[in-house]
């Protein structure tokens, strides 16, 4: 009796529907988790631009000593027109024209969440920056 033996190569259709599934299921976590991380990141470049709209009206008030400052919405980022996000949103702007509390906010709606960045401080201390959706 003889059997014919065949050298089977490949996969099984089970097997393949198996590994299927594995990059499916993976696909349907990262997804998700890279849309968000995409969100963040587009949300940071509001902190940047109040940051450096705050630094210029710190550095205004620090070529005044304090005195005076320029006034609100004059300095570059500051009167930024909207769409100046890179991924194309709209950015509102607005900042203080006063050197006691320089505070600069800049907002914009990034994957229909509302985001407002924060930067505050006095001309000759810390500016603290903070994003709030």
């Amino acid at each position: 009796m003889f059997m014919n033996v065949k050298n089977q190569k490949g996969f099984t259709l089970v097997e393949l529907m198996i590994v299927i599934a594995i990059i499916g299921i993976l696909a349907a976590v990262a997804l998700p988790q890279y849309n968000a991380y995409r969100q963040r990141a587009k949300a940071s470049k509001l902190v940047d631009i109040a940051r450096g709209c705050a630094m210029q009206r710190a550095a205004d008030c620090q070529a005044s000593e304090g005195a005076t400052a320029a006034a609100a919405n004059t300095l570059g980022a500051c009167a930024a027109a909207p769409g100046n996000l890179p991924s194309g949103e709209a950015m509102a702007t607005a900042d203080a024209a006063s050197c006691a509390a320089i505070s600069v906010a800049t907002s914009a709606t990034i994957g229909g969440t509302p985001y407002t960045a924060t930067c505050a401080g006095a001309w000759n201390t810390n500016i603290t920056c903070t994003l709030a959706p």
